[in-house]
């Protein structure tokens, strides 16, 4: 089907100039690797085709998708790939933690008055993203440690930083006790972490970096924070997901769960359901609670979204921070299964397009190439 490759290998071969000279036959100019998935491969002609080398491996045989997988895993250098962000091990037999390497837990323990954990999305070796409302505004870092990868003892915390606009209480004289906008903060650990997605460990993409143009595979340079806005949140419904982590089996697991974020026609009434949350029953003005740095999910149209906990989920910070929710469908139930929310149980995260000058600010030394 297609033809035979064998004469555009000979092409690309006397186009490098390999093997015409024997003293210098300038293998290592190319690399051909050949893969063979299902029953009828003919392993003479795969070989035929594939480079030969001493201690190197070009020809796989595959039986179906998940060897496929587990071939391209195999073929990667990591040590090539430390420094690129929002790299997860995708294949059957990874790990939780490996496929979402990200992921990261934190407990604030506050001296008199128990514990509380939030969950966040490391962005860089020394900093871990999450939102401003796990923490009061008399924590202490020293009272905060973060869990990531597969160490065994959490890492302790250097300062956090909260977004200087966040404040809780900021419309309780008007009969808000609650709002939430500007709920982002960033922690900065004591020590960088070790990545490595063997070890469960490596930074999401921000928006408006280089690590995300290349996740993107766009042009750097040549392209602008405005083209990462368009292509990650074009209006419409936009598929997203956040990261759930839930008991199953006497073990925690980390599972995805995909929804749209209602960005076009469907906007309106997704923040309109905003006032059926129970705090804000008195609340009449839809903005006065949902501002435009929000972004909506959640409902039925055009199909059930799955609901966020306000505490115990992450999300991939590409597109936002998950921040609040009219219903708390995660008290005193797991996430699994059915979702048996109502229709207007809606979620609202923090779009981090819109806080990006708070975030070049605090994460200046980092090395993230901002545009």
């Amino acid at each position: 089907m297609g033809g035979s490759p064998v004469p555009v290998v000979k092409q690309i071969r006397e186009m490098l100039s390999i093997g015409r000279d024997i003293h210098n036959p300038r293998e290592d100019f190319l690399d051909i690797y050949v893969f063979g998935v299902g029953a009828m491969v003919h392993l003479e002609n795969i070989n035929e085709l594939a480079s030969k080398k001493p201690d190197e491996r070009h020809v796989f045989y595959l039986r179906d998708l998940t060897d496929l997988q587990q071939a391209f895993h195999d073929m990667i250098d990591e040590s090539e790939t430390l420094s690129m962000c929002g790299l997860g091990w995708e294949f059957e037999k990874a790990r939780d933690q490996q496929k979402n390497p990200w992921h990261v837990g934190i407990t604030i323990t506050r001296p008199g008055k128990g514990r509380e954990t939030c969950k966040g999305a490391l962005v860089s070796p020394y900093f871990v993203l999450t939102a401003a409302h796990c923490f009061t505004i008399d924590d202490k870092a020293s009272w905060i440690t973060v869990d990531l990868g597969d160490r065994s003892q959490p890492m302790t915390v250097e300062r956090l930083h909260s977004h200087p606009m966040y404040k809780i209480g900021a419309k309780a004289s008007a009969g808000i006790p609650e709002f939430y906008d500007y709920d982002v903060a960033l922690v900065k650990l004591n020590k960088a972490a070790r990545v490595g997605i063997d070890n469960g460990v490596r930074p999401i993409c921000l928006p408006c970096t280089e690590g995300t143009t290349r996740a993107l595979r766009q042009r750097h340079p040549g392209t602008t924070c405005k083209d990462h806005e368009q292509m990650l949140l074009n209006p419409g419904d936009v598929g997203a997901f956040f990261v759930n982590q839930h008991p199953h089996e006497g073990r925690q697991v980390l599972e995805r769960k995909n929804v749209l974020v209602k960005y076009g026609d469907k906007r309106p009434a997704c923040e309109a359901d905003a006032l059926k949350a129970t705090i804000y029953r008195n609340v009449t003005r839809i903005d006065a609670v949902v501002t435009p740095r929000f972004l909506c999910s959640g409902g039925i149209d055009p199909y059930v979204d799955p609901n966020t906990c306000k505490v115990a989920d992450s999300s991939t910070p590409q597109v936002g921070v998950i921040s609040w929710g009219v219903v708390d469908v995660c008290r005193g139930q797991k996430m699994q299964g059915k979702n048996l929310s109502p229709a207007y149980a809606r979620d609202f995260h923090i779009n981090l397009f819109t806080v990006l000058p708070w975030l070049r600010e605090i994460l200046a030394d980092e090395d993230l190439g901002f545009l």
